[in-house]
């Protein structure tokens, strides 16, 4: 708390100016800072959370770019632009008066999240698609029926990496319901409600515009304690074992061809074509060669085991190099 001056204080100091011992420039004032709040546009997240969210979609768009590049077969760059919180009518007024918005449906927070996305990009999309360039310059209008199937096919596994990037928060199930071109026709929250705005800048191939996503405060809230920092190292140090297990659990299924080589032996081809039943060939070794992939990696000797053709393992080859 600040010090509070007696009377006799402030007479002195009164005094001191009066005589020209004190100048009032040297008097250091104390401002108090004040800071402009609108009650309109409630800040609901803080930057910790901002962040958190940040990061997420940031998974989300290096698994969206893998995604649409071998989808569309051509160089393919998604890049979060922003990331910031404002009203829902902020949000609409921003958009263009004639776009494509996809209305997804997403629970168990039964509420609706919007991604808009640039016609340009769209066409850039679906030109691609339809065996073409990937030119959207010739375009001006609306999804044929057809064009609109392709695009809920891309956007339905789009979301499905989505409910992916978010899997470590919230078990999210995201389905597709509806396209809309006029933004004033959707309707997913009250227009003074705060929504988190994801601004991503999509380059395919030689067109760059945007896509943009809008999450209402329904959808977010519920997951709001879980998006500090703390929570996040938590969620990554967990999560990096079963990882680690699941790699070793891949590895561990994969199938290696195995194969015991007899040997080997060279004959011209007028021999070869002259082979019948019962002639024999000589081969030129002294231990079996049991390759492991295209490597050798055991010597040993032929035998029988429980009335099968087996190798008795005599040697182990270790080779430094090699690429198993």
């Amino acid at each position: 708390m600040a010090d509070i001056l007696s009377q006799q204080e402030i007479d002195a100091l009164l005094s001191a100016i009066n005589n020209g011992e004190l100048k009032a420039s040297d008097v250091n004032v104390k401002e108090e800072k004040i800071k402009v709040y609108d009650f309109k546009r409630a800040m609901r997240y803080s930057k910790e959370q901002l962040r958190s969210i940040t990061r997420i979609h940031e998974n989300f768009t290096r698994m969206l770019t893998s995604y649409l590049s071998a989808q569309l077969r051509t160089y393919v760059q998604i890049e979060i632009d922003l990331v910031e919180q404002v009203t829902y009518h902020e949000f609409i007024a921003s958009l263009p008066s004639k776009t494509i918005l996809n209305i997804f449906d997403v629970k168990p927070m039964d509420g609706k999240l919007v991604l808009e996305v640039n016609p340009i990009v769209a066409y850039a999309m679906l030109e691609r698609l339809l065996g073409g360039q990937g030119d959207p310059s010739a375009r001006d209008g609306s999804l044929t029926e057809i064009e609109m199937v392709l695009m809920q096919k891309v956007l339905r596994k789009t979301f499905d990496l989505y409910q992916n990037a978010w899997r470590n928060f919230e078990k999210l199930t995201v389905k597709w319901e509806a396209i809309e071109s006029n933004p004033q026709f959707i309707q997913i929250a009250s227009s003074n409600d705060t929504v988190i705005v994801i601004a991503l800048r999509v380059t395919i191939g030689e067109t760059t515009d945007r896509m943009t996503l809008c999450l209402p405060h329904l959808i977010v809230e519920p997951v709001l304690p879980k998006l500090s920092n703390q929570q996040w190292f938590s969620f990554t140090t967990k999560t990096s074992v079963p990882q680690q297990e699941k790699l070793q659990q891949n590895l561990d299924n994969v199938r290696v061809p195995v194969i015991a080589e007899l040997g080997r032996a060279t004959l011209p081809v007028s021999e070869i074509i002259n082979l019948q039943i019962g002639d024999v060939i000589g081969i030129e070794t002294n231990k079996l060669q049991v390759k492991v992939g295209q490597f050798t990696r055991f010597l040993g000797n032929p035998g029988i085991q429980k009335g099968h053709y087996a190798v008795q393992v005599d040697q182990v080859i270790n080779t430094e190099g090699d690429d198993l």
